[in-house]
C-alpha cells in the first residue's frame, strides 16, 4: 500500500511526464488531480480548466489527461471546448494518417503492435451508438454543445485491448485513449471513462440514488 508521501512523489512524476508529452492550451490551468482506477491500473487524472473561470466544473469545457501511477505512460487525454464543435472535420483518410503519425508521440510502446480496425465520424445525431456519439458539454450560457471528431480506432494486439485517436477541426487531435476493454454484451466499454464528464455525472447520479 502506497503511503500519502509516496503518492505525492508519483503524482509529481506523472505531472512531469504529462508536461513533456502533452501540450496544454495556454489559457488552461490545473484545477485538480484524482487517483482512480483504469480497470486494475491505478491512474492519476489531471483536469485543466480555463484560467478565467469560464465554463468551469463538471460538464463544462476542460482538458483532462490520465497518467498511470508508475508515471510511465499517458493513458489518455481529452479536450472539450466549443472550438471543436460544428463543421470542418477532416476526411477519413486524413484522420487516419494524422492518427498514425500521432501515436508514436503519445504511445511509443504501441507503434509496432496495432491494427486500424475502423474509422468513424462522430455525429450530433448518431445512428451507431456509442461509436458515433458526440461529447456533450454546456457553454458559458449554459447551452448544450456537442464536440465531434473523426475516431480512428486501434486494436493493440500485445495488450489485447482497444484504443483510439480522435481528430477534430484544423487537423487537431482532440482525444486519445489506450487499453480500453470493450464489452460486446453491453455494447459499450467496461473500462471506466474518467475523462468523460457524462460518465462521471451518471456515476454521481447513481450514487445519489443509493443514499
Amino acid at each position: 500500500m502506497l503511503q500519502n508521501n509516496n503518492i505525492a512523489v508519483q503524482q509529481d512524476k506523472a505531472l512531469t511526464l504529462l508536461e513533456s508529452i502533452i501540450q496544454i492550451p495556454d489559457d488552461y490551468a490545473l484545477v485538480n488531480c484524482l487517483l482512480l482506477n483504469h480497470d486494475d491500473q491505478p491512474i492519476f487524472v489531471f483536469r485543466y480548466e480555463h484560467v478565467n473561470g469560464v465554463c468551469k466544473g463538471l460538464g463544462g469545457e476542460h482538458f483532462s489527461v490520465s497518467i498511470d501511477l508508475a508515471a510511465t505512460k499517458v493513458m489518455g487525454f481529452m479536450h472539450i471546448e466549443k472550438q471543436h464543435c460544428g463543421p470542418g472535420l477532416p476526411t477519413d483518410d486524413v484522420a487516419r494518417q494524422l492518427a498514425i503519425e500521432f501515436l508514436p508521440q503519445v504511445a511509443a510502446d504501441l507503434v509496432d503492435s496495432y491494427e486500424v480496425k475502423w474509422i468513424m465520424r462522430q455525429l450530433e445525431e448518431p445512428n451507431k451508438i456509442p461509436h458515433e456519439s458526440p461529447f456533450p458539454f454546456r457553454d458559458e450560457n449554459d447551452h448544450k454543445c456537442l464536440v465531434t471528431g473523426v475516431r480512428v480506432k486501434f486494436f493493440f494486439e500485445k495488450l489485447g485491448a482497444w484504443g483510439w485517436v480522435i481528430v477534430g477541426r484544423n487537423n487537431k487531435v482532440i482525444a486519445f485513449e489506450r487499453e480500453i476493454i470493450w464489452s460486446t454484451t453491453l455494447n459499450r466499454r467496461s473500462t471506466p471513462a474518467w475523462l468523460h464528464d457524462n460518465f462521471v455525472e451518471e456515476l454521481v447520479s447513481e450514487l445519489g440514488r443509493l443514499k
